[in-house]
């Protein structure tokens, strides 16, 4: 990492912030740095090229992590954390692990085929594991500890008050 690259505030501040909310994607960046749309891209080119920050492309979707902070599967975690439904079904199946579908769709106002449009993707990056059972599927997390460590460090970056119940519980176990 080249140091010179955070000498600027508004440098400083991109990355403080990618830091503090790790997978956070190009718009919610700009919300929430207030920033035009041309500089906040030019300084995140500049602080990639500069092997500060890391890009990881996911459909229409761009989201940015500190260099050397995480290995591929925990970005794959934060990815999915970082959106409403994904989380959920991740905090459902920590606390509830190897529900069936039917099961997860209760607790969700989503239809069945979105559900299992989520299930498929996280299963899909390794996130969740789904083992069969005759007809049914059930699911749960494959690294539920690496998980919970990724929600207790960045609880706040959530804003979700499903994540700081889920916490609450979570710790006194440990």
């Amino acid at each position: 990492m080249e140091s010179s690259a955070l000498d600027l505030e508004c440098r400083k501040r991109i990355f403080e912030f990618v830091s503090a909310h790790p997978g956070v994607h190009f718009r919610e960046l700009q919300r929430q740095l207030d920033l035009p749309v041309g500089a906040l891209d030019y300084h995140l080119k500049y602080l990639e090229r500069h092997e500060v920050l890391v890009s990881r492309a996911e459909g229409h979707y761009t989201r940015y992590y500190a260099r050397d902070r995480f290995d591929p599967a925990s970005k794959a975690v934060l990815s999915f954390l970082r959106q409403d439904l994904p989380r959920g079904i991740i905090l459902f199946l920590l606390q509830n692990p190897k529900s069936a579908h039917g099961a997860i769709l209760e607790n969700f106002t989503v239809t069945g085929a979105t559900l299992s449009y989520h299930l498929k993707r996280l299963c899909g990056e390794g996130v969740l594991s789904v083992a069969r059972d005759g007809r049914e599927s059930t699911y749960e997390v494959v690294d539920p500890d690496k998980v919970a460590d990724l929600l207790i460090t960045y609880r706040r970056s959530f804003l979700d008050e499903l994540v700081e119940s889920f916490v609450a519980a979570w710790v006194p176990r440990r």
